[in-house]
């Protein structure tokens, strides 16, 4: 099966060496077949909580053609995983990619910050694509220490997305709005940009005492685009 266009684009933003990729929350599992193709230096790890998914996905894995010694299913909360170290440690130092999408801001937080407080000791990188609270996400993973490696509007489905690419290693500031990613001679770029800004309009009206500042950011971007 084709991949949605929001999960070709995160599969598009995995740049770099690894040497485990985790597709985590992989429900059908499709972008971690399709970076079983595209990734072949790497082991591909599905990790779900809901057991008929994993136990159905481990089914078609296995009656592929996939090395086993390439994949592996996991039924396990995320918040609880333990990252394996290899025996034969190289100099590779972004070891472990992450990969969280599909699920709400909050959710997303928690999971993030859970598995870096498990996994003090590693080197790991996130490909988030939350679907909602995004100002939140945003601020609560630059506030764990994480830096910015990439980051990309993604628009599917007539929703828009954020995908975000993060890591323990990078000194990179991660805007609270979105930095680089942002092309406003772009229609599609305008129109979410416009989406965010009423969104918080909407906020502010209703007494939300920190939508002024957000929708601050939000019309400084409009601002420089004029």
């Amino acid at each position: 099966m084709g991949l949605s266009t929001r999960l070709n684009s995160i599969l598009k933003m995995i740049d770099g060496q690894y040497d485990h990729i985790w597709d985590c929350c992989c429900d059908h599992g499709y972008l971690g077949q399709a970076i079983l193709q595209a990734k072949p230096e790497a082991k591909v790890h599905f990790l779900d909580v809901v057991e008929s998914i994993t136990s159905k996905l481990e089914k078609h894995l296995a009656s592929n053609n996939y090395s086993t010694e390439r994949w592996q299913v996991h039924c396990e909360d995320l918040q609880r995983l333990r990252l394996p170290h290899p025996e034969n440690v190289t100099n590779i130092q972004h070891r472990h990619l992450l990969i969280i999408a599909g699920v709400g801001g909050d959710l997303t937080l928690d999971m993030v910050q859970a598995v870096l407080q498990n996994n003090l000791d590693c080197h790991i990188d996130f490909l988030i694509c939350p679907v909602r609270q995004l100002h939140k996400v945003r601020s609560g993973v630059k506030a764990l220490g994480l830096g910015l490696v990439n980051e990309k509007i993604v628009k599917d489905g007539g929703r828009y997305y954020e995908a975000i690419h993060l890591s323990t290693l990078s000194e990179d500031d991660i805007p609270v709005v979105g930095g680089s990613m942002w092309d406003l001679a772009k229609g599609d770029h305008q129109e979410y940009l416009r989406q965010n800004i009423s969104h918080y309009q909407r906020m502010q009206a209703q007494g939300n005492e920190n939508a002024r500042n957000i929708l601050a950011e939000y019309m400084s971007l409009q601002e420089l685009s004029a």
